[in-house]
């Protein structure tokens, strides 16, 4: 099943954005089976489409993490080439990818480290979420 753009999408993202910019990292979970979703999702699997919105504590640990050397074409016209992402597992077991902000490191990443999503608000005013050491 292809990704949706829809009124409920558009509202979502909103929210979540708006989250961001409140300093607030958001999901959602299902109504009908319980399932949560990160990044936040606006159907369920289940077939339910009635979820609601939760505060996430945005720390975890960084389960996974890679250079990217070759960017989409998208991607690379809005961010220097290479860049590292991770994979972060929050202490309630969801997960999401993100960029790792090489800037706030010490060292290389280390699977196990201690992480946590922070927005950030770029030069345009948008605002995004990078991971970086807890």
């Amino acid at each position: 099943m292809g990704l949706v753009y829809d009124k409920r999408m558009t509202a979502g993202l909103r929210k979540f954005i708006d989250g961001l910019r409140e300093g607030k990292f958001l999901s959602t979970k299902c109504k009908k089976c319980g399932k949560a979703f990160m990044p936040p999702r606006f159907g369920c699997p289940c077939g339910g489409t009635d979820l609601e919105w939760f505060d996430v504590k945005p720390e975890g640990e960084l389960y996974s993490w890679s250079v990217v050397h070759m960017a989409p074409e998208a991607i690379a016209r809005k961010t220097n080439v290479p860049y590292v992402v991770g994979v972060i597992r929050f202490d309630d077991g969801l997960m999401l990818v993100g960029h790792i902000d090489q800037a706030k490191l010490r060292s290389k990443p280390k699977v196990g480290m201690r992480v946590k999503v922070s927005p950030k608000e770029l030069d345009n005013g948008d605002f995004i979420y990078t991971i970086q050491p807890a």
